[in-house]
């Protein structure tokens, strides 16, 4: 039974435990369920049984040379976003040398391969509606460790993988490897087909220290999510909010930021992750310089909250330093038009002194 946003607002968050229930929860970097597939560590830092049935998401590591056969999901809608490393992803006619904050788009049925071409690569698997997860837990082997295993322990075979892929809706169609192109992917397609986007390319928006860039609109995923990166200088906590429609999911890719949700303070570096499920009240703030993070909201239903206080950007850097400014017009317009609201002022951050 799924908790109303009142019995959310007051859920304390998790840490490092996979809920098997939709509540707010912290996944330290590493931290999640564990499985070997032919020689890649597969962590799982969120199930459909965790997120109400609507996602789930892998971390997906391994050395030079591990790979994947072309797979196609008849029902997932998944974004490949690059930790790590060097990854070679193939789509059907084409592929691309992926590095650190490169991604790519992958629509249901579209068949898609990789390859790990760094000594340590890592990627994000987010998968949305969620439940293909399964499949690593009767592919792979469970482990305790949390890098990649030296040498590959059971090897899965194609047809194994085939076997187990069928029940939820996986295939291994047989696809042509072509050359990669040095392409540079600069925006989003007008709908949903598969598409790479190069590091800070996307739509692009400034506001005081901060951009927000968008990997991914509604349009790009059949309206299940939208993807939002942001960079900004140190800042402190935005006001404390909820959101009674949609998951806010966070993933810090570097730097330092503190998380707070509902009453609990977290502080997130590179690869930490938060979930936090509609009527969760939460807040964020920026503890480094240029610090990073990738957000994922789903379903799509606040989609251009972000226009509404900030202005489009041909830049790809936002500028430090200047007066301090909100569009708190443009925000409380926001308010009360889409999925927001605000239940107070900024939390008070804690100062390394404060922490245990």
């Amino acid at each position: 039974m799924s908790l109303s946003v009142e019995e959310m607002n007051k859920q304390l968050p998790a840490a490092n435990v996979l809920p098997g229930e939709a509540v707010p929860y912290y996944m330290a970097s590493g931290e999640g369920a564990r499985y070997e597939i032919n020689g890649q560590l597969v962590t799982v830092i969120a199930r459909a049984a965790d997120t109400g049935g609507i996602f789930s998401a892998a971390y997906i590591s391994g050395g030079m040379g591990a790979e994947s056969p072309f797979v196609s999901h008849s029902i997932e809608h998944k974004t490949l976003y690059v930790f790590d490393g060097i990854l070679h992803v193939w789509l059907p006619g084409e592929s691309r040398i992926l590095t650190p904050g490169d991604s790519v788009v992958i629509p249901p049925n579209t068949p898609h391969a990789y390859r790990m071409a760094s000594h340590y690569t890592r990627f994000l698997n987010w998968m949305t509606p969620g439940g293909g997860e399964k499949y690593y837990e009767r592919v792979g082997t469970p482990i305790g460790s949390h890098v990649p295993p030296v040498r590959p322990g059971h090897q899965a075979s194609l047809h194994e993988q085939a076997e187990v892929g069928a029940e939820f809706g996986i295939t291994f169609p047989d696809v042509e490897r072509v050359a990669p192109s040095f392409k540079h992917d600069a925006g989003l397609p007008p709908a949903q087909s598969p598409y790479f986007l190069s590091a800070g390319e996307g739509e692009r928006l400034v506001s005081y220290q901060t951009m927000f860039t968008y990997l991914s609109r509604p349009a790009n995923t059949g309206s299940n999510y939208f993807a939002v990166h942001t960079k900004g200088a140190k800042s402190p906590y935005i006001p404390l909010h909820f959101h009674s429609e949609h998951t806010e999911n966070f993933l810090c890719t570097e730097g330092r930021m503190w998380l707070y949700a509902n009453g609990r303070e977290m502080l997130l570096t590179k690869g930490d992750f938060v979930h936090a499920p509609a009527g969760t009240i939460h807040s964020f703030a920026f503890d480094a310089h240029n610090t990073q993070m990738v957000g994922f909201l789903t379903p799509s239903v606040f989609n251009g909250f972000f226009e509404y206080f900030n202005q489009p950007t041909e830049d790809y850097m936002y500028t430090e330093g200047g007066e301090p400014f909100m569009d708190m017009e443009g925000f409380g317009r926001a308010q009360a038009e889409m999925d927001l609201t605000v239940v107070g002022p900024p939390p008070q951050r804690r100062t390394a002194l404060d922490i245990p």
